[in-house]
């Protein structure tokens, strides 16, 4: 049986972590919205336009987005999943446009590389190490179990 909390777990996720610096990330929270957006069909649409309304400043909506992007670059997020999400996303860029994306040419050094999908959306921070935490939930093995335990 659904109830009102599991039908709102991406909102909810996204808003416990956009306000705070992402790499301070609450570890939980970020599992929990990388299972939303990769694994479950909730409207992308209704759940960032319920988290516009509860958090409408500019700084959080930026960290939101950038997370939201961030995620549909993992391998396991299906191609619809993606697409819902990158189209959702314009209500995020209405209110707040993304920066334009900065090509350099030449050789980046090690020391010197940047998140460069944070400052498109105008952020200074990125989740650098924190996407560790996601590595084990990413795998086939791992969608596999999770779709035959739901079977």
């Amino acid at each position: 049986m659904d109830t009102a909390v599991e039908h709102h777990l991406l909102s909810d996720a996204m808003a416990r972590l956009a306000g705070q610096p992402l790499s301070q990330a609450d570890d939980d929270a970020l599992v929990n919205l990388a299972h939303q957006v990769w694994y479950e069909h909730s409207s992308m649409e209704s759940e960032l336009r319920r988290f516009l309304a509860s958090h409408p400043e500019e700084l959080a909506v930026r960290r939101a987005g950038y997370l939201l992007e961030r995620l549909t670059r993992f391998p396991c997020a299906t191609d619809d999943r993606v697409r819902e999400t990158l189209q959702a996303l314009s209500l995020l860029m209405r209110g707040f446009p993304r920066a334009a994306e900065r090509h350099e040419a030449g050789q980046v050094r090690l020391r010197d590389r940047r998140d460069e999908l944070a400052l498109s959306w105008g952020l200074n921070e990125g989740l650098g190490l924190k996407v560790q935490t996601l590595l084990p939930y990413q795998t086939r093995h791992y969608a596999a179990a999770r779709s035959s335990a739901f079977q």
